[in-house]
């Protein structure tokens, strides 16, 4: 029994997930006033395009492939809502910027704002095998290697493992190399720099590009140039050149990984034992059909997302364009990476390899994982960014219901009374299972079966009338009202017991399997590889079901929270995103119990799976559908994706037989077919005479009865045949009919065993939901990658110190230390620097004008980090900045600028980068020379602030590196201190308003809510979690993590000032400042004897 689609209210439904055939646009669309109140006599003048029309496509000129440079996205189209990486975009456009558009060319549009009409461009298949295409140096490389790969096989001798190496290798450079440069590109643009970088953008006159950079320049322009239309190269942003490039690339590697896949599985076939026969036959027509069902998978799916997708060109612009999400993309998440490569199966059930499965088998499963590290991080960042809510708008009143709560052992706490029970039952039955030990005798047999049919009968059954009386009688909640408990107290109990049951019918289950399962004597024997194989794949499919649906529907879903909490009931219409978007209910088939059944091969736990599988379709039934039609009636859709497509193509199978019919005249042909044999028998009847008739009739009757059949059945010479094959071979049809139920179940695990759906627009091509890797997964990769930080700086420290020690510091004959310091400016100088846990921090600086660059750069370290005064070792944890005032992210502007060059001058004073500075001159102590120096300050507030207390200092550091330039005094960061009062009855509430103020202004500076910018403020009502800023982050998951950051501030910051210790998870399952500031005062109370003894 699980969740079905109906269970859970969405909250917020993708609007693609809840008509899947609805066109969706890449970038959002707004009607916000697209100009300003100066440019409305420009507007008059030049005509532009209606916002609301659907042919509007800005900026884009008549010529295709000619780009508009230097024009910006306008401010009417919400890019900076829609797309993150293009929140910098300027705005807003002069009118006449807005040239006349067609709907037939596309507009592209790249991080800076440039919109450019993206050229047209031809699969592979066009341009590779055509003759008569002109090919690039990429092309010509694909089918030298290409050719090169079949030689081997047709006219050499080569093993076949080198077969095999050879697609070993063209996979990892698949999906690892192409995953690794599009990585790259996703996060900091690597591709478009790197291309920038060896001088693939525009030409500029005074630096000339190298040979190399040339040759480049040349077959992109030669692949894209047609005949009598030479393409202009200077004309197109960079970002669409490179995407061309890499191309290329991707050309070599996924032709070459396919052809090297086919020459390897060829080499791995097997020819049947003892000849071909009919099992052979099935299992070819099998493999067959599914390659054919692949080939739709990849020309359907190419329909739709074109090129632009296909070559993952959103990794390097965006297009405004609408796409409608049907045919495969309503069957199966990720389609290209899910049921698109069913191909390999088929191949391997025609080799008859274990060797082609199983390789075929870690092939997807690397799709798969570059899929969730590479492709759908940045569908996340691209097209899903994290929604900020508005102040005052609050969930709170279901954070009640939902905890901590324990999901089969997730969320254990050996504290918790239930999570105990749940575990001695568990651990019982377990015990119990030892204790009675293997089965030898059938009351062993039956215990184990009955055990386990019990816990199925408690689960489904007993729930499943639980859940029918509190529909419609309110029943459950009714009993623990009756006895003075709460309906939170009742839905508390209600999953205890939905867990522990839903645990132990699977435990029972496994408990049994294993009784059961007998070695065998060979893997090889009675097709146990195989069955466990397919057993295996079944249970990972079920897990990977059960938590995405979790993901979907939520724990208010999970554990049908809608027959039990009324803020749930008629909220909002069923789910329809995630899963359910192509199946109604993804868990009604217990795939796990069907694969260790298929494991251990026992008619008895075929029998329990099945006795289950009916279970569950009766509550579905009778439980669940009839409590959605009440609360939803008309919002619940007719049919699921996967229902939809079947019905449409049998539909169009059976249109395309009536059409083909009605063309050929079949009608009329079988009608005379039967008008003949009519009168043939007239005419033979006249000939034969009655009497003679009747005994040819009588013979007939007699020949078909001998063989059992119908007088009207297959001609005898067919019959004989068939009789002949039936009696000789009966081992063989069965041994077909089990090959024929394996490519069965083979074609529905491929179908059923993959991704989340497609997401709005281009996003729906190739994401979904989910959205991320298993937090282990990400934990162990976030830790390497911190001891590779740590590393680094601590080898750039032993060159340093070694450097040092060989030729001496000459960093002050390059650069006049002298001149450079660091200073705060709101701190006297008499006293020591100290400031409050979470205020900004102003930093001054004085650098020389001749030899300050962009790349110059302020840190904030412990005092006692970094022993070393003439080199930084310790990473800053992101509280740095560059003097010009930007971040990582802006590395690359001006990185060449220096000294006097990097000041500039305006009408409002002088400024390096974003910082306004000041210029003076100064005599230099050593050299007694006059030099000019910039001063600027610098505010660290928020992520760039140390979050705890201690000593700390400032770091001045030269030209992008760590070398240390300059050091300001140590400045310490303290929390005040609440000085509590001896608490009484009439003075409760007053120390609780005091206690909920003083977390209000916490909670504010921790959050980063700017009230004096203007901001709401933070009122005891509002939810903490919603008031937490969405700016900075760039997904779901990076706002998932900021939110628990900031709750980590929080709860640092109550325990240094109330001296009460929380854990992170308390300021979301509180909500609010009136319900955290409770939670204070009681733990304080309750500590405070504890205190007092001590």
């Amino acid at each position: 029994m699980a969740p079905s689609a109906d269970v859970a209210a969405a909250g917020l439904t993708p609007a693609e997930e809840a008509s899947p055939t609805a066109a969706t646009t890449i970038t959002q669309k707004s009607d916000d006033t697209p100009f300003q109140q100066q440019q409305q006599q420009q507007q008059q003048q030049v005509p532009v395009l209606d916002t609301a029309s659907s042919s509007d496509l800005p900026c884009v000129t008549q010529l295709n492939g000619i780009g508009i440079k230097g024009l910006k996205a306008p401010t009417y189209f919400s890019v900076n809502k829609a797309i993150p990486f293009l929140s910098n975009t300027p705005s807003p456009i002069p009118a006449e910027a807005l040239l006349a558009a067609t709907s037939d060319e596309t507009v592209g549009r790249v991080p800076d704002g440039t919109v450019f009409s993206v050229p047209e461009t031809h699969d592979l298949i066009q341009t590779l095998f055509s003759p008569s295409e002109t090919k690039t140096m990429p092309e010509w490389i694909t089918l030298g290697i290409m050719g090169t790969t079949i030689a081997l096989f047709f006219f050499t001798n080569t093993p076949r493992e080198a077969f095999l190496a050879i697609f070993i290798f063209w996979r990892c450079m698949y999906n690892g190399g192409l995953g690794v440069l599009l990585n790259a590109q996703s996060k900091d643009r690597g591709l478009v720099r790197l291309a920038k970088k060896i001088g693939l953008g525009p030409t500029n006159p005074e630096k000339p590009r190298t040979k190399w950079a040339q040759f480049l320049v040349n077959q992109i322009t030669k692949k894209m140039s047609k005949k009598g239309a030479p393409y202009d190269y200077d004309a197109m942003p960079l970002e669409f050149n490179t995407w061309i490039l890499y191309r290329g690339l991707v050309d070599v590697i996924l032709v070459n990984d396919f052809t090297s896949y086919i020459v390897f599985a060829v080499s791995y076939y097997q020819s049947p034992e003892g000849g071909y026969g009919g099992m052979d036959a099935l299992r070819y027509a099998a493999g067959i059909l599914m390659l054919l069902f692949n080939l739709w998978v990849k020309t359907d799916a190419h329909r739709v997302v074109k090129d632009f997708a296909w070559y993952w060109g959103d990794f390097f612009f965006l297009v405004d364009a609408s796409l409608t999400f049907d045919g495969v993309f309503e069957m199966a998440p990720h389609p290209m990476y899910s049921v698109g490569y069913i191909g390999f199966y088929a191949t391997a059930l025609i080799a008859q390899s274990y060797w082609v499965l199983f390789v075929s088998l870690a092939a997807h499963a690397a799709q798969m994982i570059f899929l969730h590290v590479v492709e759908n991080p940045h569908i996340d960042k691209t097209y899903n960014p994290p929604v900020q809510k508005k102040a005052g708008d609050s969930g709170s009143s279901l954070n009640k219901y939902f905890g901590r709560d324990l999901i089969v052992f997730q969320n254990l706490d050996w504290f918790r009374s239930t999570d105990l029970q749940t575990v001695a039952i568990v651990a019982y039955t377990c015990i119990a299972a030892l204790a009675v030990g293997p089965v030898d005798c059938p009351w062993k047999f039956w215990f184990y079966v009955g055990q386990t049919l019990f816990w199925r009968f408690v689960h489904t059954y007993g729930l499943g009338a639980i859940l029918y009386l509190q529909s419609n009688h309110r029943t459950w909640n009714r009993h623990f009202i009756k006895h003075g408990e709460t309906p939170r107290d009742a839905f508390q109990h209600w999953k205890v017991i939905y867990n522990t049951t839903q645990m132990m019918s699977y435990v029972s289950f496994i408990i049994c399997a294993l009784r059961f399962f007998v070695i065998p004597e060979s893997i090889l024997s009675d097709m146990f590889l195989l069955r466990a194989t397919l057993g295996a794949l079944f249970v990972i499919l079920h897990s990977w079901i059960a938590v995405s649906i979790y993901e979907v529907i939520g724990s208010s879903g999970w554990f049908y929270g809608d027959f039990f909490i009324d803020e749930l009931r008629y909220r909002s219409g069923p789910v329809y995103s995630g899963l359910y978007r192509y199946l109604d209910n993804p868990l009604l088939y217990t795939f796990s119990c069907w694969g260790i059944a298929m494991t251990c091969g026992s008619p008895a736990l075929y029998a329990i799976t099945l006795f289950g599988q009916v279970s569950n379709w009766l509550f579905l039934r009778y439980v669940e559908q009839p409590h959605m039609r009440r609360m939803y009636g008309s919002q619940i859709r007719q049919e699921a994706g996967v229902e939809r497509v079947l019905k449409s193509k049998v539909g169009d199978m059976g249109r395309g037989v009536e059409k083909l019919a009605k063309d050929l005249d079949l009608m009329d042909v079988l009608n005379r077919i039967k008008d003949v044999k009519k009168t043939g028998e007239k005419e033979l009847r006249k000939v034969m005479g009655p009497e003679a008739w009747k005994e040819f009739v009588a013979r007939a009757r007699g020949r078909k009865a001998a063989r059992g059949q119908a007088l009207d059945m297959t001609p005898p010479e067919s019959e004989d045949e068939v009789d002949s094959i039936a009696s000789d071979s009966p081992s063989r049809l069965q041994d077909g009919m089990r090959l024929r139920n394996k490519a069965s179940i083979d074609s529905q695990f491929s179908v059923s065993s993959q991704e989340d759906g497609q997401k709005k627009g281009i996003k729906n091509t190739r994401r979904d939901s989910s959205k991320n890797l298993p937090m282990a997964v990400e934990r162990i990769i976030e830790e390497l990658e911190d001891l590779v930080d740590q590393a680094r700086p601590r080898m750039r420290a032993m060159v340093g110190e070694t450097a040092l020690k060989l030729v001496g510091d000459t960093r002050s004959a390059v650069v006049p230390v002298d001149l450079y310091s660091v200073r705060f400016p709101s701190c006297r100088a008499d006293e020591p620097a100290t400031f409050r846990l979470g205020q900004p921090i102003v930093i001054e600086f004085t650098a020389a004008t001749d030899t300050v660059t962009a790349r110059d750069w302020i840190g904030l370290y412990s005092a006692t980090a970094n022993p070393n005064t003439a080199l930084t070792t310790t990473k800053s944890q992101g509280r740095w900045m560059f003097v010009t005032g930007g971040s990582k992210d802006e590395w690359d502007a001006d990185s060449e600028s220096a000294g006097v060059t990097l000041v500039k001058a305006s009408a409002a004073g002088h400024s390096i980068g974003r910082v306004p500075v000041e210029l003076s001159s100064t005599i230099n102590e050593k050299s007694g020379m006059a030099h000019s120096v910039v001063r600027g300050q610098l505010t660290f507030s928020n992520d760039r602030l140390p979050w705890a207390v201690g000593v700390y200092e400032a770091r001045y550091h030269y030209q992008g590196k760590h070398d240390v330039i300059a050091i300001s005094r140590v400045f310490e960061i303290v929390a005040d201190e609440y000085q509590w009062q001896e608490s009484s009855a009439e003075t409760a509430a007053a120390e609780e308003k005091a206690v909920t103020e003083a977390l209000e202004k916490i909670v504010e500076t921790c959050a980063d809510i700017d009230v004096a910018g203007g901001e709401q403020e933070l009122r005891a009502s509002d939810n903490i979690m919603d008031r937490v800023k969405v700016d900075n982050c760039l997904d779901v998951s990076s706002y998932a993590k900021y939110k628990e950051v900031v709750a980590r501030r929080i709860v640092y910051t109550i325990k240094q000032t109330f001296g009460v210790e929380f854990s992170w998870k308390v300021v979301g399952l509180d909500g609010t400042t009136g319900q955290l500031a409770k939670r204070v005062c009681s733990a304080r109370h309750a500590l405070q004897p504890c205190e007092y003894e001590k």
